[in-house]
Formats: structure tokens, sequence, C-alpha cells
């Protein structure tokens, strides 16, 4: 099974929940033993140097974003005009919604769509109404 992380995983690994960390790092954890090939947008980057500078500092960021590119059965998908395009349509799409999608949030389900992830996981629970692609919230 082909699953895409959002960047929601990765923040929850890093929270001070312990019962999203938990959550969150059983997905990786199947993506580290081949159970599951996980997939990202390389936008994840920017949201998450963003966020975990803010909270631990700019070298904690760097650790963490190598630490992502180092995982194993993890592909890193590049930002394409194409899939730009799409997050754009989808957003669009999606904004009769009562979540405020972000142009991130588009450009994460366009990336999924477009790859053909199986499923879309993610701890926000503004996803819940996406009918484009099987969403699935821990």
């Amino acid at each position: 099974m082909r699953i895409y992380l959002d960047t929601f995983v990765f923040m929850d690994l890093l929270s001070d929940n312990p019962e999203f960390a938990k959550k969150a790092l059983g997905y990786l954890e199947k993506i580290k033993s081949g159970e599951n090939r996980g997939c990202i947008s390389a936008a994840l980057f920017t949201e998450l140097a963003f966020h975990i500078k803010r909270r631990k500092g700019a070298e904690k960021a760097s650790e963490i974003i190598y630490y992502i590119q180092s995982l194993p059965n993890l592909e890193i998908i590049p930002l394409t005009s194409e899939i730009a395009q799409a997050a754009g349509l989808l957003r669009s799409k999606l904004i009769k919604y009562q979540k405020k999608f972000t142009y991130f949030d588009c450009i994460h389900l366009a990336t999924a769509i477009g790859e053909k992830c199986d499923v879309f996981v993610t701890g926000d629970r503004g996803f819940r109404d996406v009918a484009d692609i099987k969403v699935e919230i821990y």
C-alpha cells in the first residue's frame, strides 16, 4: 500500500502529545519496515522547517529534515507545475468546505492524488470531507 503522509504526521511526531506522537510513529514504522511505501511532497519541508525552527531552532530543523530525507521506502515528490496547477484547481473546489484549505493542504492532496496513493494520512480532522482520495485521520 502506498500512503501519503501529511505534514501533520511529522508535526505530531514532534509534539508534546504522546497519544498523537504514538499514532504518527506507527505510520512511520510501517514505512520504515517496508510494510507500506510512503510518499510526501517536497513542499512538506517548507512547512516543517518553518514550524520546527520556531519551536526548536534552525539546527534541529535541519537534523529532522535530513532524517526524513534518509528514511527508507519514503519517496519525496518534487513540486511540479502540473501539481501546482492541480492544487489550485483543487483549492477552488474545496473552498465550499468548512475547513479553510491552504495552498499547502491542496499541494499535499494534489500530490497524493497525482501519485495514485492509496490513502492520505493526517491528524487534521478538517480533511474528513475530502472525497477525491481515501483519507485516514488518526
